[in-house]
């Protein structure tokens, strides 16, 4: 894994259509640590997300990366992602979590000890190794999100973006979660309304 990213938001304002979603923004996400957004439904968390993903362009501001101006491509080379809305496609558990390691980008992460760790990540997750053997479609929400956070674990990445990463979990689950995610010297940036997920948080934003 790479040197965890610093990542940094300065004055960052981005409307949809006519609505200004974010209004002169700023924060930074320092390395290693896990920098939580936190505020009401519609207040931009997901979106500054997206932001930095480069899915939308801010109307003002700027975005750094490693104090360098912004490169969609590289943050995303860097990137693993766990979006709200989880969509990871038809097909058996395991067809669906050997999907991300066929992009260009994920290939690095495409070897012999990332297949090796599978069953041990899903395990650290609270999930049997049969999952592999069903339909991803046929799962409980809560083991779709599990099995997005083991593919984001197993890519390997410096930073981690996770949308409402333990909102189907149930506190097990989120503890498995936590120990797995925030223990490895990532750059973690994440939003939640969930008190445990919260308080797992070296640095939280608020959003109004």
């Amino acid at each position: 894994m790479a040197v965890s990213p610093n990542i940094s938001f300065d004055n960052v304002t981005f409307n949809f259509e006519k609505e200004q979603i974010v209004t002169n923004f700023s924060f930074e996400a320092k390395p290693g640590q896990h920098t939580l957004l936190k505020g009401e439904s519609g207040s931009g968390k997901s979106t500054l997300l997206k932001l930095l993903l480069g899915f939308h362009n801010p109307k003002d501001g700027s975005i750094s990366i490693n104090y360098k101006s912004y490169n969609a491509r590289e943050v995303r080379k860097q990137t693993a992602w766990l979006p709200q809305d989880l969509n990871l496609g038809s097909g058996t558990v395991e067809e669906v979590m050997v999907k991300p390691f066929e992009f260009a980008a994920n290939q690095p992460s495409r070897n012999e000890r990332a297949l090796q760790n599978r069953n041990k990540t899903l395990k650290a997750l609270g999930l049997a190794p049969d999952i592999l053997d069903k339909q991803f479609r046929d799962l409980s929400t809560g083991q779709r999100q599990r099995v997005g956070l083991a593919i984001c674990h197993l890519l390997d990445k410096p930073l981690l973006l996770l949308d409402e990463p333990t909102s189907a979990l149930d506190e097990a689950s989120k503890q498995k979660a936590a120990e797995l995610l925030l223990n490895n010297k990532r750059t973690v940036i994440s939003t939640s309304h969930d008190p445990f997920w919260v308080a797992k948080a070296d640095n939280i934003i608020e959003l109004s």
